[in-house]
């Protein structure tokens, strides 16, 4: 009895069992709660859409010396970086919630209703921080005639993935701080705001550095 009850403890704190390493490096994949994989990624896509379109409002237009708008100091870009954040807000809300009647084992009908709610607002908010990303041009901040493409979109590409390294060393740190015996959740929410910091902030460094304004009409 004894060997059988030390077997099942070392099986809670050790990885690469039943999938726990896998949820360390990769929380949102729950291995013990299957339930709580589609929200936790759903949420995931959420936060780093919404990250990027904040990097872009924040360091490609609102921090260049010609913008008409958002000039003090920091101040500035933390306003633009404000605005997709506040675009979705309700449904990061939601989702969380979707998440925690995953992880809780909620009763199926409400949290079916929840559910459907926060996917369809999470749609929508998507769209609209998107477009409303998009739209943000020269025109509304300097004198150009024409912006310039900040950066390619294998930079992006590359700065989404350094993220979720980071994200997943962020969350093999906590494990391991922890003594291995954070839970799924923690580890998920650690993992989860790395990225997000992570995406803005290595997406500031190029999007910083490029050109905002075209070269005509610069004034």
């Amino acid at each position: 009895m004894r060997l059988v009850t030390a077997d099942h403890s070392r099986a809670a704190v050790r990885p690469g069992v039943d999938g726990q390493f896998r949820g360390i490096l990769w929380p949102a994949s729950f291995p013990g709660t299957p339930r709580a994989r589609v929200p936790a990624h759903g949420l995931a896509a959420l936060v780093v859409i919404t990250s990027v379109c904040a990097a872009f409002k924040g360091f490609y237009w609102a921090d260049d010396p010609q913008v008409s708008q958002y000039r003090e100091g920091l101040w500035g870009p933390a306003q633009a970086v404000a605005v997709p954040v506040g675009l979705t807000a309700v449904p990061l809300l939601l989702t969380c919630a979707v998440l925690a009647g995953a992880v809780r084992s909620w009763p199926r009908v409400p949290y079916r209703v929840l559910a459907a709610v926060a996917w369809t607002m999470s749609a929508v908010a998507i769209f609209v921080v998107v477009v409303e990303t998009s739209l943000t041009n020269d025109s509304d901040y300097c004198t150009a005639n024409a912006p310039v493409d900040p950066v390619s979109v294998n930079v992006v590409a590359l700065c989404l993935v350094a993220a979720l390294v980071a994200g997943s060393l962020a969350g093999w740190i906590a494990w391991v701080i922890s003594r291995r015996r954070a839970r799924p959740v923690v580890l998920y929410a650690v993992w989860l705001a790395t990225v997000a910091a992570a995406v803005v902030l290595t997406l500031a460094v190029p999007l910083h550095a490029a050109q905002t304004c075209g070269p005509s009409g610069m004034g």
